[in-house]
């Protein structure tokens, strides 16, 4: 709706310094558009424009339902006082600190998800060159039914936890070692497929010489975690 009124090339200029009067045909645009179409203005943007208002007025409205205002100045021109609004000095500074952090969050979670595609490329890389094991794509169900604990299309944050969970396990692996195969079996046997596959890829990462052990005394490991 904002767009179609033509309210966003307005704040283009607003938001570059533009001075404006009221008189301009853009902004009467808005305002005449405001007017034919005002029970939709409500209904979707929950404002009320009366047919009497001026159009700065309406303007406003729709700038401080954005959490702008302006500020005016009233130069003299050829004898004669005139007014000339912009944005409030302040409110621009705060709309760009915002927009600057809006698009550092946007890059920050494309940095992670590309980030993520590339370590779950080269995890399930590594273990079919190593073991012949295709890891899975898709990351487990959850207990609560949601389809969000690792694998290639994760969120960021969920992929995480998914792989601080794989680490924890990891852990208990190599601390199982002393006590036989049977016991680290046991304890992969209570995770899902790519768990196990996590697992035992942190395992040799972290404790080569425990993972050989463990290899030598379990040739046939990888039937474990298929």
């Amino acid at each position: 709706m904002r767009h179609r009124l033509g309210l966003r090339a307005v704040l283009m200029d607003l938001m570059a310094g533009v001075e404006i009067k009221g008189d301009e045909a853009m902004i009467q645009a808005l305002a005449d558009f405001s007017k034919r179409n005002a029970s939709h203005v409500k209904g979707i943007l929950n404002l009320t424009i009366p047919l009497s208002e001026s159009a700065l007025w309406i303007l406003g409205q729709y700038l401080s339902q954005l959490g702008l205002s302006t500020e005016s100045r009233r130069p003299l021109e050829d004898g004669q006082r005139v007014r000339y609004y912009r944005l409030n000095t302040d409110d621009v500074v705060f709309i760009r600190n915002v927009l600057d952090y809006r698009q550092r969050q946007r890059e920050d979670r494309e940095r992670k998800r590309q980030d993520e595609q590339e370590r779950n490329a080269a995890y399930a890389a590594r273990m079919q060159a190593q073991y012949g094991i295709n890891a899975p794509s898709t990351p487990p169900i959850n207990e609560d039914g949601s389809n969000n604990r690792g694998g290639m299309d994760t969120d960021a944050e969920l992929s995480d936890s998914w792989w601080d969970r794989v680490k924890y396990y990891a852990r208990l692996a190599i601390e199982r070692v002393k006590d036989g195969v049977e016991s680290v079996k046991e304890l992969l046997s209570a995770l899902t497929s790519d768990e196990r596959c996590g697992v035992m890829l942190e395992f040799e990462d972290a404790r080569p010489d425990k993972f050989a052990q463990l290899v030598t005394d379990a040739p046939h490991w990888t039937e474990w975690i298929a």
